[in-house]
C-alpha cells in the first residue's frame, strides 16, 4: 500500500510539472501571439498612407526609424521590419548589437504565401521566442516582413506554480509518514498475533498432546486458528491409529521373520528324529544326536539375536581411538584377505565393546559376499576429514543389486540364503546411537561401508 501510495504521489507530481510547463509555455506563445497582432496592426496604421506607392528600402528607413520605436515602446515589445525581400529596414534595436534577433538579411522566400500571423522559433540564450509575420498593403501585396522577439524566463514553470507543487510535495509527505506509522502499527498488530501462532505450531509434536489456541474474533487469524484446532484434532485421531498400524504391522513382520528362521532347523530337526526311531546303531544315533544339538544351538542363536536387536544393551560410552580398535578387529581375520590401514590416531565418542561389534559385522559381512571361487582382499581404512573420523570396509565382491540398496538396512533383510538380516540393521543403530552416520558406495567391482563419526579431544572425557 505504501508502494502504490509513493506510485501515486510521483506520477501527481510528474502529470503537474508537465500541465504547468505545457500551460506556461502556451500562455507565452498566445501573449506573442496578441502582441504581435496588435503592432502589426498599429504599424499598418501608421504606414497605409505610403504602402503600395514604390518607397525603396532607404525611404522606407528614413520614415520608419522613429515610428518603429514608438511602436515598440507603446506595446512593450521590440520589433524589427524588412523589407519583402528580406533587407532590414528599421528596427528599435540596433540589429548590429543583437544579430541574433534582428539578423541584417533573413530568408524571404516563400514569405509571400504566409498567412497573416506569427511564425515562432525558439532562441536559446537568451531565452527568446521570436514571432515572424507579414504585412500586405490594400493591393494584396507583400509590404513588410515583421520580426517581433519576445524574452521568455528561463524557468519553465512559474513561482507561483512552484509554490502550489511544493504545498502538495508537503501534503502528500506527510500523508505518507501517517501511512507508515498506520502500516507499522497493522503490522505489528498482525505480526504479534501470527508470532502466537508460529511459536505454538513449534511446539506441536505428533507424539503427545497439543493444547488448541483461542481467538476471541472472527477475522483472519481467526479462521487460521479455527482450521488449526480442526487439524489438532485430526492429528491426535490419526497418530493413535498409526501408532497402533506401526505396531501391529511390526509384530506381524517380527513374527513372519521369527516363525521362518525357526522353521529352517525344526525340518531336519524332524527328519533325524524320524530316522532315530528306525535306527539301531549306536554310533549313528550319537552322531544324529549331534546333529540335533548343532540345530537346536543354531535356534538359540536366532533367538539369542532376535533379543539382541530388539534391546540392545546400555551404552557406555568413552573417547576411545576408533583406529586402534578398529585394527584390533581386523587383526582376527588377516588369514582371510583384510588389510588394514591408517592415517593416525582418531579419537571419538564410542562404546568399546559395541565398536567392535560393528566392526565385526562389516567384516563377515564383507567375507560372506565374496564368491569362493574368487581371492578376497578386504580393505579397511581410517583417516580423517574435516574434523570427521572415517571408517571404510572396501571388498571386491559383486555388488549389491540396485533394486536391493533401499533395503540393506531394513531389520529383515538379507542378501544371503542363511541368516536373520540383523547385522547391518543392528550397526546403522549403534553407528548412529554413537552420533555418526553411515552409507556405502557399490559397483559391480565390489561394495564399501563408510562410517563417519565427529572427532573429539583426546583430553575430553
Amino acid at each position: 500500500m505504501l508502494l502504490i501510495f509513493l506510485v501515486a504521489f510521483v506520477l501527481t507530481g510528474t502529470f503537474s510539472l508537465y500541465h504547468f510547463r505545457s500551460e506556461n509555455k502556451q500562455y507565452h506563445f498566445d501573449r506573442l501571439t496578441r502582441k504581435e497582432n496588435a503592432m502589426i496592426s498599429h504599424l499598418d496604421y501608421i504606414t497605409n498612407d505610403y504602402q503600395g506607392q514604390g518607397l525603396t528600402e532607404s525611404q522606407w528607413r528614413k520614415l520608419l526609424s522613429e515610428r518603429v520605436k514608438e511602436v515598440s515602446s507603446i506595446h512593450h515589445l521590440d520589433m524589427g521590419v524588412y523589407s519583402k525581400n528580406g533587407k532590414f529596414i528599421s528596427g528599435s534595436l540596433n540589429y548590429t548589437n543583437y544579430p541574433k534577433l534582428f539578423p541584417p538579411e533573413i530568408n524571404s522566400e516563400g514569405t509571400t504565401n504566409l498567412p497573416k500571423g506569427s511564425e515562432v522559433v525558439i532562441v536559446d540564450t537568451p531565452p527568446y521566442l521570436i514571432g515572424t509575420s507579414t504585412l500586405f498593403n490594400e493591393d494584396g501585396d507583400l509590404e513588410f516582413i515583421i520580426r517581433v522577439p519576445y524574452q521568455v524566463s528561463a524557468n519553465d514553470i512559474p513561482d507561483e506554480d512552484y509554490n502550489f507543487l511544493r504545498r502538495l510535495a508537503f501534503i502528500y509527505v506527510a500523508l505518507f509518514i501517517l501511512g507508515i506509522v498506520m502500516a507499522l502499527f497493522l503490522s505489528n498488530y498482525i505480526s504479534k498475533n501470527m508470532r502466537a501462532v508460529s511459536e505454538r505450531l513449534k511446539e506441536f509434536r505428533l507424539n503427545q498432546s497439543n493444547e488448541k489456541l483461542e481467538w476471541r474474533f472472527k477475522d483472519e487469524i481467526g479462521e487460521l486458528i479455527s482450521e488449526y484446532n480442526i487439524m489438532v484434532e485430526k492429528l491426535e485421531k490419526t497418530a493413535v491409529e498409526l501408532a497402533q498400524s506401526e505396531r501391529e504391522s511390526a509384530w506381524k513382520e517380527m513374527a513372519q521373520q521369527v516363525a521362518h528362521e525357526i522353521k529352517n532347523p525344526l525340518t531336519p530337526m524332524k527328519l533325524t528324529l524320524q530316522m532315530m526311531q528306525r535306527e539301531k546303531d549306536i554310533e549313528e544315533l550319537h552322531s544324529m544326536t549331534a546333529n540335533l544339538l548343532e540345530e537346536i544351538e543354531s535356534l538359540s542363536h536366532i533367538a539369542e539375536a532376535f533379543s539382541l536387536f530388539a534391546q540392545m544393551p546400555a551404552l557406555s560410552l568413552d573417547t576411545e581411538d576408533v583406529s586402534y580398535l578398529t585394527n584390533r578387529a581386523a587383526s582376527l581375520y588377516l588369514d582371510q584377505g583384510v588389510r588394514f590401514v591408517s592415517a593416525g590416531p582418531l579419537t571419538a565418542k564410542v562404546d568399546k565393546e559395541q565398536w567392535t561389534r560393528v566392526i565385526h559385522n562389516l567384516i563377515k559381512n564383507a567375507v560372506q559376499s565374496i564368491p569362493e571361487d574368487r581371492e578376497r582382499d578386504i580393505l579397511i581404512t581410517a583417516t580423517k576429514a574435516d574434523n570427521k573420523a572415517m571408517i571404510s570396509v572396501q571388498d571386491n565382491g559383486g555388488g549389491i543389486p540396485e533394486d536391493m540398496q533401499q533395503k540393506i538396512f531394513e531389520p529383515n533383510f538379507t542378501t544371503k540364503s542363511s541368516g536373520m538380516g540383523l547385522g547391518l540393521a543392528m550397526v546403522k543403530n549403534l553407528v548412529i546411537s554413537f552420533g555418526g552416520a553411515i552409507g556405502f558406495d557399490t559397483s559391480e567391482k565390489g561394495t564399501t561401508f563408510i562410517i563417519v563419526l565427529p572427532l573429539v579431544n583426546p583430553k575430553q572425557k
